[in-house]
């Protein structure tokens, strides 16, 4: 389906679980999000909602829905992954396809599929959530600027130069004394500035940078207060494993070169320098996989054992950066 056509509601049934499922969607050219919404007809407080990414596969002309986030969650309910494609009956669209379990960090196969049959209820979402207003601001296309005519200044008339003035020339009077003329100064020459002005510092220096990092746009994707000195992250391929490859930069130094994100997690340990307050962790896409872009999910626990699920865009115009705030008790 072309662009737009997927907003709305669409509500149905997982039909091998006798579940209820409500899909709330935005869209933007190739890349969906909103949330789900899904409960058991035989216990409606057996429910979850939960968010979702999602992007168009050219080849297969079928959408992928990759669970991020619970909204709410009774507590029995799992994230989902779809993949869905859009046919029509009698003129009205009908959404069709199957969805399973995400698999946990990665590390396990999702559950057995099950099909799934929606139709479109309405052509708005329930609901616009605040990470649905940030998914589609990150995702719209940026304005052209039309390029201004510089002003051509108005050329102002040609005047002509008054004529110089002549100088008169005394004659000197007969039996008196010669006018004696002093000879011109002699022009003092100035050195040139022999001093060398020193160089300007960058902020990082060149050489903990590969040269095709320095055009790229640094993004904060989240800023975390830290107390303890020691940080253990761990970071995945996000949705599915298509060849993506990174490199990892501390505080600009390089400390992992062309890793490949898998479903196995890349383990990044670090020692934080307790002299300065933050600390950067840079993620350099080296390719965009057969998926563009570069996605990553980076998981961290923090001392008090609050987890971070945190997820990275990276191509080849903007970085993606972690920032630490150092604050020790």
């Amino acid at each position: 389906m072309s662009a737009q056509q997927l907003t709305g509601t669409w509500e149905g049934d997982i039909l091998d679980e006798n579940e209820f499922l409500q899909i709330n969607i935005v869209q933007v050219g190739d890349k969906l999000c909103g949330y789900t919404w899904d409960y058991i007809y035989n216990n409606r407080k057996s429910f979850c909602k939960a968010y979702f990414t999602g992007s168009y596969d050219k080849e297969k002309k079928r959408w992928f829905l990759d669970g991020s986030s619970f909204m709410e969650n009774s507590g029995s309910h799992s994230l989902m992954q779809l993949l869905v494609s859009v046919t029509y009956e009698d003129l009205k669209p009908v959404m069709t396809g199957y969805c399973r379990i995400k698999p946990e960090g990665f590390f396990s196969i999702g559950g057995s599929p099950s099909p799934i049959r929606l139709r479109r209820v309405s052509p708005q979402p329930d609901m616009l959530t605040e990470v649905m207003k940030n998914c589609i601001a990150e995702n719209q296309p940026p304005k052209k600027i039309k390029p201004q005519k510089p002003s051509v200044p108005k050329k102002e008339p040609v005047r002509p130069l008054p004529p110089p003035p002549v100088k008169k020339v005394p004659v000197p009077k007969p039996d008196t004394a010669p006018v004696i003329v002093p000879p011109p100064p002699v022009a003092k020459v100035i050195p040139p500035d022999t001093k060398v002005k020193p160089p300007v510092a960058s902020v990082l220096p060149p050489e903990t940078l590969p040269v095709k990092t320095l055009g790229r746009v640094n993004k904060e994707i989240r800023r975390i207060p830290v107390k303890q000195k020691k940080l253990h992250l761990e970071i995945y391929d996000n949705a599915e494993v298509d060849g993506d490859t990174i490199s990892v930069f501390y505080n600009g130094r390089v400390i992992m070169s062309h890793r490949r994100l898998t479903g196995k997690a890349i383990v990044v340990d670090l020692t934080l320098d307790e002299n300065t307050t933050l600390h950067s962790i840079g993620l350099f896409a080296e390719n965009l996989g057969s998926l563009p872009p570069n996605t990553a999910l980076i998981i961290f626990t923090d001392a008090a054992g609050k987890r971070y699920e945190l997820f990275a865009r990276t191509d080849f115009d903007q970085n993606a950066v972690l920032v630490f705030e150092y604050k020790p008790d």
